[in-house]
């Protein structure tokens, strides 16, 4: 195949691109160095003035911000409100909750992709045979997870012929989606194979930010990621890649660990953390994050995942989401608000007040999802913010305040939390991955019950959630309780292994692997692929009735700068419309998610 990299027109010159890593290298060089020598232009560095170990830094912090702000937690549309995760109100919701999605342009990931080929093609540079492999290795890895991820959102899309800008190349073709599966698929088993002949990297330890130079963890990277790809081909075995047998693939990785690493424990995961220092490097929804600590408040969890968590006397509820500020209560004599002894603030309400409005009185609530006007959700109107104050100083009053629905999780409103970080994937997910084919019978390695139980313990671990400490919700007395772990697994399980059939099984895994991938972009492929759960049936408001998007629209730009290829590609589309409800190769055929 062709040599794989990515271009859009407007690419920025790869020495610019490096500006900020060389300016790194000049300030912990500068003591031996004379001035003359550093000061040069960052367009007349060569790749040999380059110190590829920080390229490698570039590409994992700057992809956790691509990945995180761009799809998961961002100022523009988002994931998060397609999955039910959150939900916004005070500004901008309509687009987001409702789903009135724009072009979306590759460019934002301009600098992932072109650090990852720049390390491929550089890495020879290296003087250690062990780094050159290393390196050209990790980029194959980084540039296919993105490339995948990219192929997902959009559909066809420039593979082949990308990143040919320098060469002249400014209207590259878009290949077709199955032959971009193949390639990263083809890339990821070639990065494997090529680390399993490294045994050590010399000075990659303190710039590998995610694996600090560990050449097995990146294998387990490699080929649980290629498993994530090989089973989002899974309805399309009528017509998969050429020379690509999906599900021999996926049995011969699960079944050779020691040619085929793959995640074992939670330690492993494909994850960056928040160091919190500057706005750069903090989680974007603490105080660092925007100047505006509305942007935090707006970004409330969604009912869906709220009411699923309680329901579920789920653990992760007390960690992932905050209780009301004020809790609803209907009295016939009280009014007004008051303190309980918990330091729970109740506000009493009359029926005449509630009226006909449906309101939720428990300690954890969230906003339905597709709301026309969710600011007045759940009687915000009633907020005495004075009488608030003087019972709680703390309580949040400005923008986007609405202290009778909850708001996310502490540890979300941080700057930095060891609980919180840019996971491209991760243990829990692998092993819902693996009890999926399991009961699909594409492996016969344990059960599907067993790789379901370890998928929800590994995203317990994730989250520090801790047996013996009082984290269950009751809804009923709304009083937190003792969680065991033993008992709230067995119950899981008894829940999958008791279902009726395997479709049951099925919509009982997929909603915990929905869990278990909070605060990614991951789980939108799943629901696509199989419909599971049936998220539509949830809107109010959805600017196509039930219907949630399944794909991005390509960029404004595109159109008129590559249009032959941008038309060609469209035309592929089911229906043969640029917009968020046209299906593409991944679905066509499948009958899913509609």
């Amino acid at each position: 195949m062709k040599k794989i990299q990515f271009n859009p027109k407007k690419m920025k010159n790869l020495k610019t691109i490096f500006f900020s890593i060389i300016t790194t290298v000049i300030l912990l060089t500068t003591s031996c160095q004379d001035l003359t020598e550093i000061n040069k232009s960052p367009n007349m560095l060569n790749a040999s003035d380059i110190n590829i170990k920080y390229v490698l830094t570039s590409v994992l912090s700057g992809s956790a911000n691509n990945y995180i702000r761009g799809h998961v937690y961002g100022s523009t549309i988002t994931l998060s409100e397609a999955m039910q995760y959150m939900q916004r109100d005070y500004i901008d919701y309509a687009g987001t909750n409702t789903f009135s999605w724009s072009p979306q342009n590759f460019s934002a990931y301009n600098s992932s992709l072109i650090n990852s080929q720049y390390m491929v093609d550089n890495a020879a540079n290296e003087i250690l045979e062990g780094n050159q492999k290393f390196y050209t290795a990790t980029g194959q890895i980084m540039r296919s997870f993105w490339f995948g991820f990219m192929t997902s959102l959009w559909g066809d899309m420039p593979y082949s012929e990308a990143m040919l800008a320098a060469k002249g190349n400014f209207t590259p073709v878009y290949d077709s989606q199955k032959d971009i599966f193949k390639g990263i698929i083809e890339d990821l088993k070639s990065a494997n194979d090529l680390l399993s002949t490294v045994t050590t990297v010399d000075g990659a330890a303190s710039a590998d930010i995610m694996f600090q130079g560990d050449v097995l963890k990146w294998r387990k990277f490699a080929n649980s990621l290629r498993l994530r790809y090989l089973l989002r081909l899974s309805e399309k075995l009528s017509d998969q890649p050429a020379g690509l047998d999906v599900k021999s693939e996926f049995n011969t990785i699960v079944g050779n660990p020691s040619t085929y690493p793959i995640f074992t424990s939670s330690s492993e995961n494909a994850a960056i953390s928040y160091p919190g220092t500057d706005s750069n490097t903090a989680w974007p929804g603490g105080p660092l994050g925007w100047n505006n600590r509305s942007e935090y408040y707006r970004r409330k969890p969604c009912a869906t995942f709220v009411k699923a968590l309680t329901t579920n006397s789920d653990p992760r509820l007390t960690t992932f989401i905050r209780p009301v500020d004020s809790q609803l209560r209907v009295s016939g004599s009280a009014s007004g608000y008051v303190k309980l002894s918990d330091g729970q603030i109740i506000l009493n309400v009359s029926a005449g007040q509630v009226g006909n409005t449906v309101i939720d009185t428990a300690r954890y609530v969230g906003l339905p999802p597709a709301m026309g006007y969710p600011d007045l959700f759940n009687l915000s109107n009633l907020t005495n913010f004075n009488s608030l104050k003087a019972l709680t100083a703390g309580i949040y009053v400005d923008q986007a305040a609405n202290p009778n629905v909850s708001y996310l999780g502490d540890i979300y409103a941080q700057n930095t939390n060891p609980l919180v970080k840019a996971v491209y994937m991760s243990y829990a997910e692998l092993n819902f991955i693996l009890a999926e084919a399991r009961q699909k019978g594409w492996i016969t390695s344990s059960d599907a019950a067993e790789y379901y139980k370890s998928g929800i313990t590994a995203s317990l671990r994730q989250f520090g959630i801790v047996d013996g400490s009082k984290t269950i919700y009751n809804p009923q007395t709304h009083a937190l309780e003792t969680y065991s772990e033993s008992a709230f697994l067995a119950a899981q399980v008894t829940k999958y292994t008791s279902a009726a059939d395997d479709a049951a099984k099925l919509n009982i895994l997929m909603t915990q692997k929905w869990v278990a991938t909070f605060m990614t972009p991951e789980f939108w492929f799943d629901w696509r692929r199989t419909g599971l759960p049936n998220f539509g049936a949830n809107l109010i408001s959805g600017s196509k009735g039930s219907q949630i998007p399944v794909r991005y629209p390509y960029g404004a730009e595109e159109p008129i700068l590559n249009k032959t290829n941008v038309a060609s590609a469209i035309a592929k589309l089911a229906p043969a419309a640029d917009d968020q409800w046209s299906k593409m190769w991944l679905l066509q055929g499948t009958n899913k998610p509609y």
